[in-house]
This record gives C-alpha cells, sequence and structure tokens, in this order.
C-alpha cells in the first residue's frame, strides 16, 4: 500500500511526467534526488527503461569521485544507465560568478547535454518544499515582486520537479524507512554558502520563533502568487513586444517614453523582461537592476547604468539601447 510520499509523488508526477516518455534523472546521491530515482523507479514499475540517470562530479570536494561512484552504484544495481562526468567548476567559474552560481551553470550545461545525447523526453530534478521555501526568502530579501516571489516553477521548459510539494525531513524519512542508502554533502553544512545560512538558520528560526510550519506556508504563499504572477507577466511580454526593437547591431532598444508611461505593476515585469532579453542572467536581478532601468526612461537622456555581466543600459535621445560595457 502507498505511503502519504508515494500518493503525493504519484500526484505530482501525473501531470509532469508522461509515462511513455524517456526522461533524465539529476541524481547527485543525495537524499532528496535517491527519494527522487526510486520514487520513480516505483511509479515506471516494469517499465524503468524509461529512466536514465545523470550525475555530475563538480570537482569542488575530495569525496566527490565518491559519490560518483556511488550513484553510478546505485543505478546499476536498480538496472538503469548512468551518464556521468567531472567537470571543474573552479576552473570553468567567471570572474563575476559565485561558487554556487558557478556550479549551477555548469550543472545545468551538463544535464541539457546529456538530455540530448540520451535523447530523452525531459529532465526530473529533486527540488523539494525546502527549496522552494528559502527560494522565497532570497528573492524576498533581494526585493523580488509577485513573479519572484511565486518561487520554483515545477514545470519549467524541459525540466519538472515533482518533489516540490514534499519536505525534505519526510524524504529522509521515507529513505530510512525502507532502507536505502544516499551520501551527505559535508559542504551543505558549510555557512559561507548562501543557501546554506537560509537553510541551517534562517528557516529553523521561523519556524521556532513564529511557525513551525514556516517553510510550508512560504511554498504556500508562493503557490498563491503564481497565478496572479503568470496573468501579469503575459500582459508584460506582450507589452515588451510592443515598445522594443533590435538594432541592426543585434542590440535591444526599448521606446523609453513608452515604459515610462506604463503602470508601475505592468512598467516593472516590463523592465525585467526586456533586462532578461538583453542577456542578463535572471538569477543575479533584483529589484535595484529593474528601478534603475524604469529610473533610466525618464528624463533627460544622455545617461547610462552599469548591469551585472558587465552589461550596460544607456538612454540616447527618446530610447534606451543595452550593450556591452
Amino acid at each position: 500500500m502507498a505511503d502519504s510520499v508515494e500518493l503525493a509523488f504519484r500526484r505530482a508526477a501525473g501531470r509532469l511526467i508522461d509515462p511513455d516518455g524517456r526522461w533524465l534523472v539529476a541524481v547527485s546521491g543525495g537524499a532528496d534526488s535517491m527519494a527522487l530515482l526510486h520514487l520513480l523507479v516505483r511509479w515506471f514499475r516494469d517499465d524503468r527503461q524509461r529512466l536514465v540517470v545523470a550525475h555530475l562530479d563538480h570537482a569542488l570536494r575530495p569525496e566527490s569521485p565518491a559519490d560518483r561512484k556511488f550513484v553510478e552504484t546505485q543505478a546499476a544495481g536498480l538496472g538503469l544507465t548512468a551518464h556521468t562526468d567531472r567537470r571543474d567548476v573552479n576552473a570553468a567559474r567567471n570572474r563575476d560568478e559565485s561558487p554556487e552560481e558557478a556550479a549551477r551553470r555548469v550543472r545545468r550545461a551538463f544535464l541539457l547535454e546529456t538530455h540530448r545525447t540520451a535523447e530523452t523526453d525531459g529532465i526530473v530534478t529533486g527540488h523539494t518544499l525546502d527549496d522552494q521555501a528559502e527560494t522565497v526568502i532570497f528573492r524576498l530579501a533581494r526585493g523580488a515582486g509577485a513573479a519572484g516571489l511565486s518561487g520554483i516553477d515545477e514545470a519549467p521548459g524541459i525540466f519538472v520537479r515533482p518533489l516540490l510539494g514534499i519536505e525534505h525531513e519526510t524524504l529522509v524519512g521515507w529513505l530510512r524507512r525502507r532502507e536505502l542508502e544516499w551520501v551527505e554533502d559535508a559542504s551543505n553544512r558549510d555557512l559561507r554558502f548562501d543557501r546554506n545560512r537560509v537553510r541551517r538558520l534562517v528557516i529553523p528560526m521561523l519556524q521556532e520563533t513564529l511557525n513551525p510550519r514556516a517553510a510550508r506556508n512560504l511554498a504556500q504563499a508562493a503557490e498563491a502568487l503564481r497565478d496572479d504572477a503568470e496573468f501579469l507577466d503575459d500582459l508584460a511580454r506582450k507589452t515588451f513586444e510592443s515598445i522594443s526593437r533590435t538594432d541592426r547591431a543585434g542590440h535591444l532598444v526599448l521606446d523609453a517614453r513608452e515604459l515610462a508611461g506604463l503602470p508601475p505593476v505592468i512598467a516593472r515585469r516590463v523592465a525585467l523582461v526586456a533586462l532578461k532579453q538583453a542577456g542578463l542572467d535572471a538569477r543575479r536581478l533584483g529589484r535595484k537592476h529593474v528601478e534603475a532601468l524604469l529610473d533610466l526612461a525618464g528624463p533627460p537622456g544622455g545617461r547610462e547604468i552599469h548591469l551585472p555581466g558587465k552589461r550596460l543600459a544607456r538612454r540616447v535621445r527618446r530610447e534606451i539601447r543595452f550593450d556591452r560595457g
């Protein structure tokens, strides 16, 4: 008989995962990803060959080769093909990137490459309710609006995240009851990393002093904001298309007066769309960048603002032009 974890997973998988498709499963070896792998194997039952395992060794920890071997052994024991690789994140790190940002970028590139090589229909990741709550806190602290506070999307493009409604500790308990193995990443306890501080200090403080269900309530608030945000974002994208163009050099150009004349709730979203279309990393954008662009849309001309990733936005008469700094 299926327990609450399996029932919750099946409800999400039924929405997100085509049982006739072929799926790449991102497996780090940690508790969340191992629970994801075993839940998928149970869900597909005798058709588990529709699952392919992907694991990336980031070359950041002495234990990482052992983690890679663990995932390969676990996949083989389940009768699954595993695509694994080692990529030196520190060597690939851009000058303006944190180690966390570089690791996410390199891992995403690896998953997309493996997805194409293995000819899968999508990529399944082990993001949990805890990841959702942490993301909401991050974005709130950085001044995000409703779109940012709507949190992690459960199905962005080819990625699907069927564990977003399940807490990490619940998954750990599920693994323990079934005597299933996973590896512990010691770097998850390192408080030098932003996400670890939120996970180990901020969330526990909220649960202890305000509400034991703080993480779940944050995730539910994000879900409640998502519907409104999706409607406004769709309107903003259409508005952006009507007030923007690309010049002969391939640079994005905005009509400054049109942007300045929009209602604030739409103007902020259009500005964010423009910043992303100009090539900026969405994870590095905050409210200050949006407000700076909106300020640039007002008089006078002849000004410029510097943006993350060595980008530049210049006010030239009635237009805002984006370029490399």
